[in-house]
């Protein structure tokens, strides 16, 4: 019985500890920070973590710029935090170390880069012959030297583009070039300039620049007179003033380039230079620029402009037209000089005059053999002083006419004491109209043909072996555009290739008539627009440069000409391609009914080119497969000459030929065949043309 009883009290105390078992230990996580600062450059931080269980680690706010490893473990470890390197402002993101039960958070800051302010010559230190970017967060204070703003802000519209800005400190010079036209900084303009992200190079053995920079990383802060550093010529050549507003003293014009322009007004221009000291260089003129028509001044002294360099060859580009006013003393030359560096001019059939100078430091006097037509001023004079040659129209179409201009010297010490300059006029260049042949797309010019101030010019062109139509224009010389410019379209001469950008003078117009549009317009909203789209044009590089001519152009919206316009244009390529031929008219309607009074803007000469009101497109499809209508088939459209919110031509924007023809007063395509062209003229089909 007793013992009955304590086995039962053994068994109760059994049940009792099983019951109750052990506790299980609790989780435990504890990071040993939780801030963390990093500075701006990339780097590792450790973290050490005290744990007894399982846990995992994730960035769960923030960027991409902090990572942590390892990413899970087992009881205590070290954790390594990366970032990568911060170009922009302070940031923060959150670690969170966690397990089943627990979780801890580590805040993480990576402060901004410190600003490093460089002097230029500290700039183009870090440029070793190869392009560099600009990783550390630098600011650069300089000067804004160059003046290559368009002339309608201000500048002399001297370089190649209008996104250069040379820049520069009391050191040193550097260009940029920007991500866009610069009309903001002008010359004599203190700024600030933030470079990380940039990236230097050198241009075609040229400049140093900071490439694509985006104006907003430059920032005015104020503003300084522009004083040139004076250097000698052998200086220069050296190239360490690159990008530097510097004054040459004791150089002068080389004979070769006496009489000549800064610039030639259809190409750049360089002017040859020479020291003294024997050393050469050249003046870079921009075939844009506001002075190209100036004459190069012909006497000795100081020099001013931007040192440059452009494939290794030394060079000065001004920055204000007070620059060459230096050149007014005596030529430099050991013994007595006296000589003409041509002996032969020619020139056009149209009225004008020219300076000629003799290369020498005697006096002279001068005559011509025609004084009524070829009149000279002064008659005398000495050294290399200019002499004005003022001549009359040729009255001639077909013959030239000569004549001679003498110089002479009564110096002693001079052999040769007459030299000549024969002069050859051009036969007077007329407009003409070319004969108006029957194709199918252009208007009828019947009663257009006695118009004195207008003329119908064709231009031909070679394809697949054949002489084939390129365009045609009817062309108002008073206003200097063409009322419009009709072609055909089909794959052959459409064709792919490159777009040329030779912008040029038609070579069937006098260049009188036509706008000068080596760069746009004046008005910053206005395209050199197109007619017969270049786009039109790319089997062959001669064909699409005659896209190009300035009688093909006109004013004409940007916003228009970049969208909506451009649109249109691809829609009428692509209806090319789905026919035989199209035969197209574009329009420029610089008068309607309801607003006739004529608006005019300037060309690069300053002269007035007439602004259209609206533009239109006549379309004629010709597919021999379709039986309707002989084939043909007809669409027109118009827009005013002003921005769209539309992109794109919508069926509510086409229009029969008949209306169009009620728009513009003229009678298109009118050698259709007799039976079908009232059909074809009156009605149109929206979705025969996918609208």
């Amino acid at each position: 019985m007793y013992h009955r009883q304590i086995s039962r009290v053994l068994i109760i105390l059994a049940f009792i500890l099983v019951a109750c078992g052990e506790k299980p230990v609790p989780q435990s996580l504890f990071p040993d920070k939780t801030q963390v600062t990093f500075n701006a450059s990339a780097g590792e931080q450790a973290v050490q973590v005290t744990a007894n269980c399982s846990w995992s680690a994730a960035v769960t706010e923030g960027g991409n710029w902090l990572s942590v490893t390892p990413a899970y473990g087992q009881g205590n470890a070290v954790l390594t935090l990366s970032v990568q390197a911060n170009t922009g402002a302070d940031r923060t993101a959150t670690l969170k170390i966690y397990s089943a039960e627990k979780e801890a958070r580590i805040t993480v800051t990576q402060t901004e880069q410190e600003v490093q302010y460089r002097s230029i010559s500290e700039l183009r230190a870090l440029y070793k012959g190869t392009d560099v970017k600009v990783t550390e967060k630098v600011i650069v204070k300089a000067l804004v030297i160059s003046n290559y703003m368009h002339t309608d802000n201000g500048g002399l519209n001297n370089y190649t583009s209008m996104k250069a800005i040379v820049v520069s400190d009391e050191e040193a010079g550097i260009q940029l070039f920007c991500a866009e036209n610069n009309t903001e900084f002008k010359q004599g303009d203190k700024v600030e300039i933030e470079l990380t992200g940039q990236t230097l190079s050198v241009f075609n053995n040229g400049p140093l620049q900071v490439t694509d920079l985006p104006l907003a990383k430059i920032k005015k802060i104020g503003t300084e007179t522009l004083k040139a550093k004076e250097i000698s010529a052998a200086q220069l050549v050296t190239g360490k003033y690159e990008s530097m507003y510097v004054a040459i003293p004791r150089v002068q014009v080389r004979d070769e380039d006496l009489n000549k322009t800064f610039g030639d007004g259809s190409a750049h221009t360089s002017i040859g230079m020479v020291a003294e000291t024997k050393e050469t260089f050249d003046i870079f003129s921009s075939k844009y620029s506001s002075f190209r028509d100036v004459v190069v001044p012909s006497g000795s002294g100081v020099l001013k402009g931007i040192a440059c360099v452009y494939d290794k060859n030394y060079q000065i580009s001004f920055a204000k037209v007070s620059d060459w006013e230096g050149l007014t003393e005596e030529r430099f030359y050991t013994s007595p000089t006296f000589s003409l560096v041509t002996t032969e001019k020619e020139i056009s059939g149209e009225a004008g005059q020219f300076t000629v100078s003799v290369a020498g430091n005697v006096d002279w006097t001068v005559s011509s053999t025609d004084s009524d037509n070829f009149a000279v001023s002064p008659s005398s004079g000495s050294k290399s002083n200019p002499v004005t040659v003022t001549y009359t129209q040729n009255p001639s179409v077909t013959g030239s006419r000569k004549a001679d201009i003498v110089f002479s010297t009564t110096n002693a010490s001079i052999e040769q004491k007459t030299l000549t300059l024969h002069i050859t006029q051009s036969p007077f260049e007329a407009l003409v109209s070319d004969p108006v042949p029957s194709w199918m797309e252009l208007p009828d010019l019947s009663d257009m043909q006695e118009e004195d101030t207008f003329a119908y010019i064709s231009h031909m062109t070679s394809l697949n072996g054949k002489r084939v139509r390129n365009y045609s224009f009817w062309y108002d010389t008073q206003n200097r555009l063409a009322y419009w410019v009709a072609y055909p379209l089909y794959d052959d001469i459409i064709k792919f290739g490159n777009r040329t950008d030779a912008w040029q003078y038609d070579p069937k117009v006098p260049k009188r008539y036509q706008p000068v549009l080596f760069y746009s317009f004046g008005d910053s909203d206005l395209d050199r627009g197109h007619q017969l789209p270049s786009a039109d044009r790319l089997f062959s590089q001669e064909v699409n440069e005659s896209t190009f001519y300035f009688t093909n152009i006109t004013a004409q919206d940007a916003n228009l000409n970049q969208n909506i316009w451009s649109n249109l244009e691809m829609n009428v390529r692509t209806w090319a391609l789905a026919c035989d031929t199209l035969y197209v008219v574009t329009g420029a309607m610089i008068q309607t009914k309801e607003d006739p009074q004529i608006k005019y803007v300037k060309d690069n000469n300053g002269n007035q080119v007439a602004l259209p009101k609206l533009y239109y497109k006549v379309l004629l499809r010709y597919k021999a497969s379709e039986a309707e209508n002989g084939g043909y088939s007809g669409v027109g459209f118009w827009y005013e000459n002003r921005a769209y919110t539309a992109s794109y031509p919508v069926a509510a924007d086409a229009r029969s030929i008949k209306e169009m023809e009620a728009l513009t007063g003229l009678d298109f395509f009118h050698n259709l065949p007799p039976a079908v062209k009232e059909t074809v003229k009156a009605a149109y089909k929206p979705e025969d043309w996918e609208m």
